[in-house]
């Protein structure tokens, strides 16, 4: 069974050194072929050098595909398009892999044949401590990037949550009936325009694909300073709701809508108003300034972003069945 695992990397060569230290640490099970592809979409110089040592070892395959196109998504596309493994695995450059990560994917991929995705919590590793005014961990842990799942579940319409792109193993044959990465979510260079998981999420369950989240697939997620700033999670509350307004534009959703999105949205925001104007509790007045950011981006992502450029939208295939282009 062969396995290549994706690292997307863009100028961050510290925290992708320690990534790669953690790949060559993690136990490999016999009967798993490993291939770690460094996917650099258009880093500095520094970034190549980094990578060098490790591309020229022996004890693990590795190899080496710079995409000049900004985009993570973009990134993505194009080096899927270069590879062929059965099994794609995917973490980011600023995660380190637990010790048995591989042999969990192996374990799981390999004595289920009908399983075709899973995915893994996101454990922290934190810089400094977390601040007062920080909104809980519970409401917007993933504008840190935090999935705290103890449970295994299966990924479903009613599973409360996503599938975070940083921690998953997922089988080539479905993955390519969701493909392309949309380009305009995703990390952008230092822009955030999250969403991008989501619709891929959404996308698996529209094909029928089965997934489920496993508690022991683990990795451990660098939570910087920088993060754990209101600049950081106003930019960040933004970039979400453009993500998801940008998404609305291909999924569907129950719920009444009003001018393209479910309208209970706008009643949360009406709902956060006085809060931002008069809660004195400083937590309760910041989540509220959040909402009503994240609420204007979704407008924004909806009818604005991305409009002036090609938009990648959905077809249908004889059998009714989504076809992503």
């Amino acid at each position: 069974m062969d396995l290549e695992l994706f690292i997307p990397t863009y100028n961050r060569t510290r925290l992708l050194e320690e990534c790669l230290k953690s790949v060559f640490r993690a136990s490999r099970p016999q009967g798993l072929n490993i291939t770690v592809v460094i996917v650099d979409n258009n880093s500095c110089e520094r970034s190549r050098k980094v990578v060098q040592p490790f591309l020229e070892q022996s004890e693990l395959p590795c190899r080496y595909i710079h995409i000049q196109r900004p985009g993570k998504s973009a990134a993505l596309n194009e080096a899927l398009a270069q590879t062929h493994a059965e099994l794609v695995g995917f973490v980011d450059d600023d995660e380190q892999l637990d010790a048995a990560w591989f042999e969990v994917a192996y374990r799981e991929m390999s004595g289920d044949s009908n399983l075709d995705y899973i995915g893994g919590p996101y454990h922290p590793n934190w810089e400094v401590p977390l601040p007062e005014w920080l909104p809980p961990i519970t409401t917007y842990g993933s504008g840190l990037g935090i999935v705290h799942r103890p449970e295994r579940i299966a990924f479903s319409p009613e599973f409360a949550g996503i599938l975070m792109g940083g921690n998953i193993v997922i089988r080539r044959a479905t993955l390519e009936k969701v493909l392309p990465y949309p380009e305009k979510l995703g990390r952008i260079g230092h822009q955030i325009r999250s969403g991008m998981d989501e619709l891929i999420h959404h996308r698996l369950l529209q094909v029928g694909a089965r997934g489920e989240s496993v508690p022991d697939l683990i990795i451990y997620h660098w939570i910087p300073a920088e993060r754990m700033t209101k600049q950081y999670y106003r930019k960040w509350a933004f970039g979400r709701g453009v993500g998801e307004g940008y998404q609305f534009r291909e999924r569907t959703f129950p719920e009444t809508a009003l001018l393209g999105i479910p309208r209970y949205k706008f009643g949360k925001l009406l709902r956060c108003l006085p809060s931002v104007l008069f809660a004195r509790d400083r937590q309760r007045r910041f989540l509220a300034e959040l909402s009503v950011r994240d609420c204007f981006g979704l407008l924004y992502g909806r009818h604005i972003y991305g409009r002036f450029q090609l938009v990648r939208r959905q077809k249908y295939s004889k059998d009714d069945k989504p076809v992503y282009q």
